[in-house]
């Protein structure tokens, strides 16, 4: 599953996650039901039904709080933040995206919190919110800047910067 999604290939992806829920639920392995959940639900928003892949990931948020599994929960709340946005629902976005944010900050995963803000400052875009994006994005390309991540230009072409700009401007 891993494989065909870096490859960008969700269909294939999802059929391997869907198998995984299976075997895992049939083992009575909840940590791994947790994370395929939230991975059958991802790929589902991928492929363009956010309200199945809602169902999925919720169910994964459920099982990450029983678990205590703060890092999966954080990853369960981008993915809804995600099919929030995919069917125009901003704010529910929005504040899914501060939920993973809240939590990565707590567990110090500085470039997961980047990558939660940048999907933060797309919520409120989206929202309309201008000031409200350009400020996520500017935090996100800080974080991405100071962790000398190589993968910043999307960051910068969403603030309209080049790479002599200071992000705090």
């Amino acid at each position: 599953s891993v494989i065909y999604e870096q490859q960008d290939r969700a269909g294939e992806a999802l059929r391997h996650d869907e198998q995984a829920l299976i075997l895992f639920r049939a083992a009575g392995h909840r940590a791994g039901q947790a994370q395929v959940l939230n991975a059958v639900g991802w790929n589902n928003i991928r492929l363009g039904h956010p309200e199945r892949g809602r169902t999925y990931c919720r169910q994964a948020v459920t099982l990450c709080q029983q678990l205590g599994d703060q890092l999966g929960e954080a990853d369960c709340w981008d993915s809804l933040g995600h099919a929030s946005h995919q069917l125009g629902q901003y704010d529910e976005a929005a504040a899914s995206y501060d939920r993973a944010l809240s939590i990565f900050r707590e567990l110090d995963q500085r470039y997961r919190e980047a990558q939660a803000l940048d999907h933060l400052g797309d919520a409120r875009h989206a929202s309309g919110d201008r000031p409200g994006a350009r400020h996520a994005w500017q935090q996100a390309l800080h974080i991405l800047d100071d962790l000398h991540r190589p993968d910043t230009s999307q960051v910068r072409a969403k603030l309209g910067t080049d790479h002599n700009t200071n992000p705090q401007n």
